[in-house]
């Protein structure tokens, strides 16, 4: 049996409240001057120890190795860092769209690759067929 629908509405819930306040907190931020890529620069750390520990706990009920499961999220995490910055400086930057835009569409794209990350590579099961689990 298939465990997608279930995380991924759980995984869902612990990122849509966490980007909502992150998405908040960031147009304060830049409203008040602070500039795109510091403001995201400060609150990534934040955001991402929120996030592993409810998607841990929760969206992906993992019980396994936890320092090799971290090192794989906080990869995981760094990689989209990267990402988020590259779109803001190339869209915003280069392009001259809205950085509040390209930040609210960049939140949509980067929760689904870290939605794929955690749910087959971070919060692996093991023993688990790749794509499918074997039911629990």
């Amino acid at each position: 049996m298939l465990k997608w629908p279930k995380e991924f509405i759980r995984y869902a819930v612990v990122g849509v409240a966490a980007n909502i306040f992150g998405f908040l907190l960031y147009a304060l931020f830049t409203e008040l001057g602070v500039s795109p890529v510091l403001t995201i620069s400060i609150f990534y750390p934040v955001h991402i120890g929120i996030a592993f520990y409810f998607n841990k706990k929760w969206s992906f009920n993992f019980k396994g190795h936890i320092p090799a499961s971290a090192a794989r999220y906080l990869t995981a995490y760094a990689g989209c860092y990267v990402l988020n910055v590259a779109m803001l400086k190339f869209f915003n930057g280069y392009l001259g769209y809205s950085h509040l835009i390209v930040q609210a569409i960049a939140i949509v794209v980067i929760a689904l690759l870290l939605f794929l990350a955690q749910k087959f590579w971070v919060f692996r099961v093991q023993g688990a067929s790749f794509p499918y689990e074997r039911s629990l």
